[in-house]
């Protein structure tokens, strides 16, 4: 059961977006997702409260390590096939590192320079804890809220900065898309995107997939 955490200090970055992204395309993939929502502001249960959620997704509030641990101990008693952790880039955020096994941590980040430091501090946060484990963590940005009509320069000087202080990057991006924020705003998975009508679909679906794809792709290398 490969278990991914999504980790930002940083609000607006697409953390909970990536992680929802993910379990949906596991879900339509025909596997078992369980999301753990470790965030204080709880938006992947308040998605979970919105109607159509797929069959294939559970959702468990997890505010404290203990509740993680329990969260864990459902899904598996769920036969869930991924593990999907949503929490924060702090010290409190850390607490999903000691409870359990990480097959890959996940920073998102947009095009600004706040994200990129915020995304690196982060990278920092999850070496220095991996360290002091004696196991390294696998870490990767992502880059999330792309424009989908061009790359701005600004993008470019990101990518620089991670390679500057060696933090590596997924080499697919998160498109900005309506559909994206209409999961959030009437819940629901790619299915019921498409019932909407929501304009774009077909490249939100591409985009998901192709994101998808690298996110298994790296965990089975690892």
């Amino acid at each position: 059961m490969p278990n991914v955490a999504f980790v930002s200090s940083k609000g607006g970055a697409g953390k909970t977006t990536a992680a929802l992204l993910l379990a949906l395309g596991l879900a339509e993939r025909g596997l078992r997702v369980a999301l753990i929502d470790a965030d204080p502001n709880k938006p992947l249960m308040a998605w979970a409260d919105l109607p159509d959620r797929p069959p294939g997704v559970t959702v468990h509030a997890a505010p404290t390590v203990q509740d993680i641990r329990d969260a864990l101990r459902e899904a598996a008693r769920r036969e869930a096939q991924w593990t999907i952790i949503d929490t924060e880039g702090s010290v409190r955020g850390a607490m999903v590192f000691a409870a359990l096994r990480l097959n890959l941590v996940v920073t998102p980040l947009t095009g600004s320079q706040l994200d990129v430091a915020e995304a690196i501090r982060t990278a920092q946060m999850v070496a220095a804890f991996g360290n002091r484990a004696g196991k390294p963590l696998l870490h990767r940005c992502l880059l999330t809220r792309v424009p989908a009509a061009l790359k701005p320069r600004s993008l470019k000087a990101v990518v620089e900065q991670l390679r500057d202080h060696q933090v590596e990057l997924l080499p697919t991006a998160l498109v900005e898309k309506e559909a994206f924020r209409d999961l959030f705003a009437h819940g629901g998975g790619m299915e019921a995107l498409e019932a909407r009508g929501i304009y774009g679909l077909p490249a939100a679906r591409q985009n998901t997939d192709a994101y998808v794809r690298c996110i298994c792709e790296v965990v089975q290398a690892a």
